[in-house]
């Protein structure tokens, strides 16, 4: 008996690097998947920075990436070097973002009124 076993390729213009079985649901390889990833932060950090909230699902989905990167880096080590690099500073990214976003929280607090 023989085991079909289905690689699919990124479907990203003409890039035919193999998806990660994690992206399976998106269709992209990682480095394209990194590149989007990396758009939305910078977008997240510049509102953030500029005194806006992200709303609950940015919050969600951006706790989602941070899994990915720790599940991709702790798989077989089958991940390129240059991928396991971007997954490590993924993880920096989304530390400094929530730290901005902790450092407004506790701003915001200590400006509110005090009850009496």
């Amino acid at each position: 008996m023989a085991i079909v076993t289905q690689i699919r390729v990124c479907r990203i213009g003409a890039c035919s690097a193999p998806v990660p079985i994690p992206l399976h649901r998106q269709g992209v390889c990682l480095t394209h998947h990194l590149d989007e990833i990396f758009t939305r932060v910078s977008a997240v950090q510049e509102r953030c920075q500029q005194g806006e909230s992200p709303d609950s699902r940015t919050v969600s989905w951006l706790g989602q990436q941070g899994d990915l990167a720790v599940t991709l880096l702790s798989g077989d080590g089958a991940t390129p070097s240059e991928e396991r690099t971007r997954l490590l500073e993924l993880l920096l990214c989304l530390a400094n973002l929530h730290e901005c976003l902790r450092r407004r929280t506790d701003n915001t607090a200590e400006l509110k009124p005090q009850s009496r």
